[in-house]
């Protein structure tokens, strides 16, 4: 049971508020009356631009840290290899999501000086940043659980 607990809270912890915090306080802009008007479609429109791109930074960054702290302690070549196959990995998604990421500020920047229209919003980063993110958890979740 405390087994269980233990995964259930690293997971919530280390998956769930890098994904799901930055989202769940968006709508919190709506009880301000100066961002009241703004804050309709804050949620969808920071998905749409790559904002969980994010998350999957925090995520990649620290599964490197702990694959990173787990070197030491390989019993094996193969072990280590693995483990370093895991870091390069994570590497890679870092290098990807601080890409696309700073595509989604950009755009994001130079759409958002106007007023928001639904049929001007773009969401070429939608789809890419939800699949990223699927991605980086599972793999975070996995080298957590079976490389270190």
């Amino acid at each position: 049971m405390l087994d269980l607990l233990g995964r259930v809270s690293w997971s919530f912890f280390n998956i769930g508020v890098p994904v799901f915090a930055p989202i769940a306080l968006l709508p919190l802009l709506s009880f301000s009356r100066f961002y009241r008007q703004a804050s309709a479609g804050a949620a969808m429109r920071s998905v749409q631009d790559g904002q969980l791109l994010w998350g999957v930074i925090s995520m990649c960054a620290s599964a490197c840290y702990e694959i990173g702290c787990g070197l030491s302690e390989a019993s094996h070549d193969g072990a280590r290899a693995l483990m370093l196959t895991g870091l390069l990995w994570h590497v890679l998604l870092i290098i990807a999501a601080s890409i696309l990421v700073s595509f989604g500020a950009a755009d994001s920047a130079t759409l958002y000086t106007r007023p928001f229209d639904e049929k001007d919003s773009d969401r070429r980063l939608l789809w890419p940043s939800l699949f990223m993110t699927a991605i980086s958890a599972a793999s975070f979740s996995a080298s957590h659980y079976s490389l270190t």
